[in-house]
């Protein structure tokens, strides 16, 4: 399977992951937090705010622009000033979903030779389209092994083993 098809399979499949991890949960379960790292309901408004505001905007700019230039996004900082433990996770669910699918849609629109166009990513410098789409999957897989470990503490009443990049 080429680059681009592998990409938009696995990027395709993450809401419906998130999904699953967060099933039958009670409203105190998703919101367990037994670190200083994201809760579940955190974590999954996470995802919709890096999706809508992060990936989807710069693939819309990388595809659309000459050289265009991200601004980082302070993923930690969001979680604080839109409160995220007290938002409803279903709408959140559901943005991602049409975030995720509106991005699936360009990217399956889109040719190969496409990969090679280039930004400008603040913290991380130039950047093309084939980095961008390794990024974002890199992001999903961190957040929904998030979601796993966070379900299993919360069901057990455990501490969650998480890595440290979870509130990045």
């Amino acid at each position: 399977m080429e680059f681009l098809d592998e990409a938009i399979a696995k990027l395709s499949a993450a809401p419906q992951q998130v999904e699953d991890a967060i099933r039958g949960l009670s409203e105190e379960q998703l919101s367990f937090k037994p670190t200083e790292f994201f809760s579940i309901r955190e974590n999954v408004l996470h995802l919709r705010d890096i999706d809508v505001y992060g990936y989807e905007k710069r693939l819309r700019l990388i595809l659309t622009e000459d050289y265009a230039v991200f601004p980082d996004i302070d993923g930690a900082k969001l979680a604080i000033e839109r409160n995220y433990n007290a938002q409803p996770i279903r709408q959140a669910l559901d943005d991602l979903k049409r975030s995720r699918a509106t991005s699936m849609q360009r990217l399956r629109g889109m040719p190969a030779r496409d990969l090679d166009r280039r930004a400008e990513m603040q913290g991380a410098g130039p950047i093309d389209v084939r980095r961008l789409l390794e990024l974002w999957m890199e992001h999903d897989r961190g957040h929904i092994a998030d979601l796993l470990e966070l379900r299993r503490a919360a069901e057990s009443g455990a501490g969650p083993k998480l890595a440290p990049h979870q509130a990045a």
